[in-house]
């Protein structure tokens, strides 16, 4: 559990940089992580097979930059998340506090250390925000992930993204521990949702943040974009209608029931039950509980409409 720090002694931060490619914005990210105010910070990069330099660029700055430790890669991930794996797994495990970082975006200076104060006050074991994205022409839009956490809206949807998660040394030992035991199991394919659906079903306390504290930048090569505009709405419908988006349900499902405490195991395993079946009895229960499974109350009358008509 989170705790008070000594008066005068600033939190630790370990922050894992995943990339892939990114050099022409990493010196930006970068030097936002490496000014944060109120906190020590210490960052951990793992390249992920770049062929544009930048694994030669971090090499550079952590000849002269001991804040920044270079992690060795050990082979070609294939994804963003299994390269924030990779990193849980590798990066040194007695820190007090750890936050994933981005290529592409700018944090605020304060994102770390208001976010360990939240941590400390609400004995949070996680804590994400809203961002604000940006677009090379200047557009800049809220990002609004703040909206009233769910019973189970882990299972459908993660807190926010993944570049504004602080987490506890106890949560990502937990998450080291889960991915170690999982290695011939299939994984979730966003490394975030998983962080969340660990914290919430072993009964720990997430925080949602309304202040934005990272810049999300937004480019062709986004792995996962802000999700506005009617793009990004026929592209998640898509992801419903091949089962995608069910398919990671189930996953989470069964991940969430294995670090689950006694209080939420025989409620988790009913919702694992309808999430699994897809009959007409089961649908219809499933969409009667869809105010537990999203946290905006759009999506929650658009899944409820999804689920019952066989579509999701």
């Amino acid at each position: 559990m989170p705790t008070d720090h000594t008066p005068g002694v600033l939190p630790h931060v370990a922050v894992l940089l995943a990339t892939h490619n990114g050099r022409r914005w990493l010196p930006e990210q970068l030097d936002s992580v490496l000014a944060q105010e109120g906190v020590e910070v210490e960052v951990f990069a793992r390249d992920d097979a770049s062929t544009d330099g930048t694994a030669e660029w971090l090499a550079e700055q952590a000849a002269v930059e001991p804040r920044l430790t270079v992690i060795a890669s050990d082979g070609a991930s294939g994804s963003a998340a299994a390269n924030f794996y990779r990193l849980i797994q590798l990066a040194p495990a007695d820190r007090e506090y750890y936050a994933f970082c981005d290529q592409d975006d700018i944090w605020v200076p304060t994102k770390l250390a208001s976010h360990v104060s939240l941590s400390t006050k609400l004995a949070a074991d996680g804590v994400s925000s809203n961002v604000t994205s940006f677009t090379a022409t200047g557009e800049r839009s809220l990002v609004k992930k703040d909206f009233p956490q769910r019973r189970f809206d882990y299972l459908l949807e993660s807190p926010g993204p993944g570049s504004t998660f602080l987490m506890s040394n106890r949560l990502v030992a937990l998450a080291r521990e889960y991915l170690d035991s999982a290695a011939a199991n299939p994984l979730p394919q966003y490394h975030d949702w998983l962080l969340y659906v660990l914290a919430r079903a072993h009964g720990w306390t997430w925080h949602i943040d309304a202040v934005p504290t990272v810049e999300y930048r937004q480019h062709d090569a986004n792995v996962m974009g802000a999700n506005v505009g009617a793009r990004s709405a026929f592209s998640r419908l898509s992801l419903v209608r091949e089962q995608w988006h069910r398919g990671q349900a189930r996953l989470l499902a069964r991940v969430a029931l294995s670090v689950a405490d006694d209080d939420h195991r025989a409620e988790l395993e009913r919702m694992r039950e309808l999430v699994e079946k897809r009959n007409l009895r089961s649908r219809f229960v499933l969409a009667g509980r869809a105010k537990q499974l999203r946290r905006r109350p759009r999506d929650q009358w658009i899944i409820a409409l999804l689920i019952s008509t066989g579509v999701w």
